[in-house]
């Protein structure tokens, strides 16, 4: 019993000594916290060139989980008839003998109803760290004017004997 009674209090006697006082109580606002900063957008977009010299709008890429996603957005007073678009490696680019583009043979394109602002297509897929040449061409439409326009993603010229441009896309 004696032997219990010592255990005992030595027991308590080491709980009580190993407690802290502390009345401080801290609040959210003084810690500091450490927050990672955001990812890197992925995020480009070029001016949408009609007739070489009059902007159209403009055209978004991104990659979406590593998809690269090109959108067609045209300014008020313009609509989009067609878009032809190619994302690739510059080796694969349809082009003729002369070096001109063959929007024809662009892998994305599409006719569009009156009235359309917006077209979306989505591409490849693509790794971070890797990067794509983007040749975005679309037939606009000006609803003030009339006229009706070739249009590109403005960049650097693609060759052959025309205004066609294209742009580089780094995920």
């Amino acid at each position: 019993m004696k032997l219990n009674s010592t255990l005992i209090a030595l027991f308590c006697l080491t709980l009580f000594s190993c407690s802290v006082e502390n009345d401080e109580i801290i609040t959210s606002d003084q810690l500091d916290l450490v927050t990672p900063d955001p990812p890197a957008s992925t995020t480009q977009t070029t001016d949408l060139m009609a007739g070489q010299h009059m902007l159209a709008g403009i055209v978004s890429v991104n990659a979406d989980n590593g998809i690269v996603e090109v959108t067609y957005s045209t300014d008020s007073d313009w609509v989009i008839e067609e878009t032809h678009l190619y994302i690739g490696d510059l080796a694969n680019l349809p082009t003729n003998g002369g070096g001109n583009p063959k929007i024809g043979r662009f892998p994305y394109k599409g006719t569009h109803t009156a009235g359309t602002v917006d077209v979306t297509y989505a591409g490849p897929a693509i790794q971070e760290g890797d990067c794509v040449y983007i040749a975005a061409h679309a037939v606009v439409h000006n609803t003030v004017t009339g006229d009706t326009e070739t249009a590109w993603g403005a960049g650097e010229p693609i060759g052959g004997n025309n205004w066609s441009m294209m742009f580089e896309y780094c995920y």
